[in-house]
């Protein structure tokens, strides 16, 4: 027997994910980024804590992924572009979120944060906190950046 489970405030994840075209698949189906399809996200868990934290957060987080690069659904990538908006672009329209990630190279962005923390000769930091700091980096000026 078959039994659905919904979450507290009644909302279906899988579903919610649906409309914006984003599909779960298990975690051991998951693929190294270069062979990553778009808007295929392995596993899930990150982003279902997410959408429990912040609905309305969570997805413009997704609709700014998709603006920038829908293969970079990945839980580094996810939890960088969720702090950022946190931190820089909480009071921000959404429409205008999705409009600078748009105009940014997410994938290069994403490669480099790893290459960042991971070292040459061992691991310097979270990988999260790197791309973070590339997206700001990336996003806002310099005169901004107070």
């Amino acid at each position: 027997m078959n039994v659905i489970v919904r979450s507290p405030n009644g909302k279906n994840f899988h579903r919610w994910l649906e409309g914006f075209g984003v599909r779960v698949r298990h975690f051991r189906e998951g693929r190294s980024f270069h062979t990553r399809p778009a808007n295929v996200v392995y596993g899930g868990r990150t982003l279902k804590r997410l959408w429990t934290r912040d609905a309305q957060r969570a997805g413009t987080m997704i609709r700014a992924i998709q603006a920038a690069d829908a293969r970079c659904f990945d839980d580094y990538t996810m939890l960088a572009v969720w702090h950022y908006i946190g931190a820089h672009a909480a009071q921000e329209p959404a429409s205008e979120l999705v409009r600078a990630f748009a105009g940014i190279n997410l994938a290069r962005i994403v490669k480099r944060g790893h290459r960042l923390a991971k070292g040459q000769y061992g691991r310097m930091g979270k990988v999260a906190e790197k791309i973070s700091s590339l997206l700001a980096d990336a996003l806002i000026s310099e005169e901004d950046a107070a």
